[in-house]
């Protein structure tokens, strides 16, 4: 299900390094007889063709990870074990079933990515060795295809997937050489999308006019670019695992940075929206992995903590740190992992949430909002000992 739904622009772009090509889009003569001052011709639809249509505008699907207690993947669960609450009420499932990441019948790709947009030219080197750990360290058929990103100044640089571990360290280190690092320019981005909404309020003369204005600009380029990833993996067949290394983007808290405006509340509730759906309909599974503690332990966090992994429910609740890398992997079912030096152990780790897990579907209700109506999730199991990791929100389309 897609649903295009910005009101503008994104700048930054996505760029698959392949040999592939995307097909230029059609153009469709128009009509020269009389028939073309006409109005649609509209066209029967039996019961059957409108429940498909239901369907694939409101179809959701789960990738669910169940782990005892020493966190190994627990395989063989029977549909009726599962309680799904959506809004905290019992939810029907269309259906359920248990696969393993590597079955060719729910094939998984894993992309490491690289953070040169917010991470300082030594965390960087640092990462990239650990991924060389890893890939070294790995069997030489990867059991998984593998691409390794670069966030850029431009966008996301990747090389082709490839379960060739030595090809892929070739390539890891030519993305690698010779880049220069980002730079903020003196101006801030007239992107339209956020312009207005973290614009510093400082006076010109200001010093941390500047700063502010980087900080701003780095937001805009690191979410833009994960968005316009979502929108290219939602066509692309199985599960992704991106793996996002580094620190992640700032969420613009400083008090200097303008109070947002109704009218780009709306608007940035609507980007958000729009980035989760498409998280969510490409089957990603983000993590990130980060040398920094920035947020306290789950059994000792507070309710603000809560409410900045739970979500957004209205635009009036919406901020920077909405859009937050930690926050957007929580609520992807993904791993927030941190403090931890070894790169490498932390890719191991997240990669192995498809050794098993399951696939949920239900069909979600139709939303009574333009934009977007919020719906927490949750997926129980009804054994003991055993903890479920999965989405843990959608909005729902009208």
């Amino acid at each position: 299900m897609r649903h295009t739904c910005l009101l503008v622009a994104l700048y930054t772009s996505f760029v698959v390094c392949s040999s592939g090509q995307t097909p230029s889009p059609q153009s469709v003569s128009q009509p020269t007889t009389d028939h073309a001052h006409q109005g649609p011709t509209l066209i029967p639809r039996s019961h059957e063709d409108r429940e498909r249509q239901y369907q694939a505008n409101h179809r959701i699907i789960l990738n669910v990870r169940v782990a005892d207690t020493s966190g190994k993947p627990v395989a063989g669960l029977a549909p009726g074990e599962f309680t799904l609450l959506d809004n905290q009420q019992p939810k029907k499932m269309t259906s359920l079933r248990g696969v393993s990441g590597s079955s060719p019948s729910a094939p998984t790709h894993v992309m490491l990515m690289l953070d040169e947009v917010n991470n300082s030219s030594k965390m960087l080197e640092d990462d990239r060795k650990g991924i060389e750990k890893f890939l070294r360290q790995s069997p030489p058929p990867l059991t998984y295809p593998i691409s390794i990103g670069l966030l850029t100044g431009n966008g996301i640089l990747s090389v082709p997937y490839s379960r060739d571990r030595d090809a892929l360290i070739r390539e890891l280190k030519t993305l690698t050489t010779g880049h220069h690092k980002f730079n903020c320019s003196d101006e801030v981005s007239i992107d339209q999308t956020f312009v207005g909404v973290w614009m510093p309020s400082a006076p010109s003369s200001d010093l941390s006019t500047h700063a502010l204005s980087c900080l701003n600009q780095r937001f805009q380029r690191s979410v833009s670019a994960l968005q316009d990833l979502a929108h290219h993996e939602v066509n692309v067949p199985g599960r992704l695992i991106l793996v996002w290394i580094g620190t992640g983007w700032p969420i613009l808290s400083s008090p200097k940075f303008r109070p947002d405006t109704l009218t780009l509340k709306r608007n940035y509730f609507h980007y958000l929206v729009e980035l989760s759906t498409s998280l969510r309909e490409a089957q990603i599974t983000l993590d990130a992995v980060s040398p920094n503690n920035f947020f306290r332990a789950a059994d000792v966090r507070d309710d603000h903590d809560n409410a900045f992994f739970s979500g957004v429910p209205s635009e009036q609740d919406v901020t920077a740190a909405s859009l937050a890398l930690q926050a957007l992997a929580h609520q992807s079912g993904g791993l927030n992992l941190e403090g931890s030096k070894d790169v490498a152990a932390d890719i191991a780790i997240c990669i192995n949430d498809v050794e098993a897990y399951y696939v949920l579907s239900f069909d979600s209700a139709s939303a009574t909002k333009p934009i977007g109506e919020y719906h927490p999730l949750e997926v129980k199991v009804d054994k003991p000992g055993l903890t479920v990791r999965t989405n843990t929100l959608y909005y729902a389309q009208p």
